[in-house]
């Protein structure tokens, strides 16, 4: 990775609380550089077999209204599974996905944002929406971890 720049803010929400979901406004912002093209870094986001290798197993296609699972080990606080939906794609820069981990409460939203630089090409991924104290520590330490997987990810693909 040439740099990373991480900004996570969060606040409670009395209305989901009011309504039985203990809720927290998530907004995580996670950008990262890497030496690699946009088209690169695209296909590592889209591809559902190079997606498997950095975030989860999946069933995942590249297609606006395409309904898919991540799927996991459950632990406390994580049932094993996220929902998603992709919601916008803009091939190579930008795809938002709907995004629900939990039983209880709205979907919240995943935003990948690519850009060219010079000598390569930055991501910017924003989560955002109302989640649960569990989930909302859950994000913050698992999307440090996934990033660095797709980091991992890009090397391999790299060294081919």
């Amino acid at each position: 990775m040439l740099s990373s720049r991480y900004a996570t803010s969060f606040f409670c929400t009395s209305s989901l609380a009011q309504s039985g979901f203990s809720g927290m406004k998530i907004d995580i912002h996670k950008v990262e550089e890497f030496p690699y093209s946009i088209e690169t870094l695209w296909k590592a986001l889209t591809d559902p077999v190079a997606l498997a290798s950095w975030l989860m197993p999946n069933d995942f296609e590249p297609r606006v209204g395409k309904a898919f699972r991540l799927r996991g080990e459950r632990m406390p606080g994580w049932r094993g599974w996220t929902d998603c939906v992709v919601l916008e794609l803009e091939p190579p820069q930008r795809m938002v996905w709907s995004w629900l981990s939990t039983d209880r409460g709205p979907p919240t939203r995943v935003e990948f944002h690519l850009q060219a630089i010079d000598g390569g090409s930055r991501l910017t991924l924003t989560h955002t929406g109302d989640t649960n104290p569990i989930m909302l520590e859950l994000f913050e330490l698992g999307w440090n971890a996934k990033l660095q997987g797709l980091q991992t990810h890009l090397e391999g693909v790299k060294q081919q």
